[in-house]
């Protein structure tokens, strides 16, 4: 019983957390609407790599990169409803493939990127954007919760499994870039506490979401460092409060749907900080954190170096029998 009600207050505690930080993240995207603007970027010839790039903000960014001129390549769950979306006139010049990705499974993550490899030798953009936020607690097939799971270790894994050929494709005169959609309610998180990550006793799915957040941005700053003499830069942005799926199930969403439409972005506003990090020249050798077009600032706990490194060897030791 004491267990359950320190459980509900938590509960409780979270979602004040988020309707702050919401409310500060809206009046932030308010205030610099005029600095949230993408500008198209040549970029024939190069090769793109997107996770959940069939609807919402992911299928936004695509319509971006297909404007540069690169060749796309992207991983959704649903094949055939990526085609369909595909086909439709405004996507009739557009270089794209579309390959099968279930991010709730790392031989799915594994087999996409085998793919990838086995017909490009050269990938010089990876967007991890897809993502799930406060779904109900389920362990995925390789034991691991689906926030974890889907929003953070399988694109870790991606990230591992291209990165060679990342290396490769950049040069001293334009890096390659991984990019990783991120979230301000990164700032919601606790500490990340290893030992668990994937329990069910306690399970707060705001909890859950807000971690995963944390960790991609803990990544994209060890990357960064790591590859830094490499011709690879590592981004996070924060797309800002969009009106997008992801917003199914939540209360806000359930008692009032209407709001959504004039306090959030759309998912076109929201693809313009990612399209921005992933070919702007002004962001060329500078990786970080980004949100409306601009460098903002996270939390300290991201930048500690021990945190980084035992997330780094930890990730690898979930996912390493996909790396050997």
């Amino acid at each position: 019983m004491i267990q359950f009600v320190l459980n509900s207050l938590k509960i409780i505690q979270y979602q004040i957390l988020y309707y702050f930080l919401g409310f500060f993240a809206i009046i932030d995207d308010l205030k610099n609407r005029e600095h949230n603007k993408f500008n198209i970027v040549s970029k024939r010839g190069k090769v793109a790599v997107i996770t959940g790039g069939a609807r919402g903000i992911g299928l936004e960014v695509v319509k971006k990169l297909a404007q540069c001129g690169m060749h796309i390549i992207i991983g959704c769950r649903n094949i055939e409803a990526g085609q369909k979306i595909f086909q439709q006139q405004i996507f009739s010049d557009v270089s794209i493939e579309i390959y099968e990705l279930d991010l709730k499974s790392f031989t799915s993550v594994s087999r996409f990127a085998q793919k990838i490899l086995f017909r490009h030798n050269q990938v010089h953009l990876l967007i991890n954007n897809a993502g799930v936020m406060f779904v109900p607690y389920e362990k995925c097939e390789d034991g691991y919760e689906a926030h974890w799971t889907i929003n953070y270790l399988s694109h870790f894994l991606l990230t591992e499994l291209l990165l060679p050929v990342l290396k490769t494709s950049g040069s001293n005169n334009e890096n390659a870039r991984i990019i990783n959609v991120s979230s301000c309610a990164h700032e919601a998180s606790p500490l990340i506490d290893f030992d668990k990550i994937s329990k069910r006793k306690g399970y707060i799915p705001t909890a859950a979401y807000a971690k995963s957040k944390l960790a991609q941005l803990i990544s994209t700053k060890y990357y960064d460092k790591k590859l830094s003499n490499s011709n690879v830069q590592v981004l996070a942005v924060h797309p800002g409060i969009v009106d997008t799926e992801l917003f199914n199930g939540t209360l806000l969403k359930k008692t009032m749907p209407w709001i959504l439409r004039y306090i959030c972005k759309t998912p076109e506003e929201g693809s313009r900080c990612i399209t921005y990090a992933c070919v702007s020249p002004k962001l060329e050798g500078h990786g970080g954190y980004y949100a409306n077009c601009q460098s903002v600032k996270n939390l300290p706990y991201a930048d500690d170096d021990k945190i980084q490194l035992e997330l780094y060897n930890t990730s690898k030791v979930m996912v390493e029998h996909f790396l050997m």
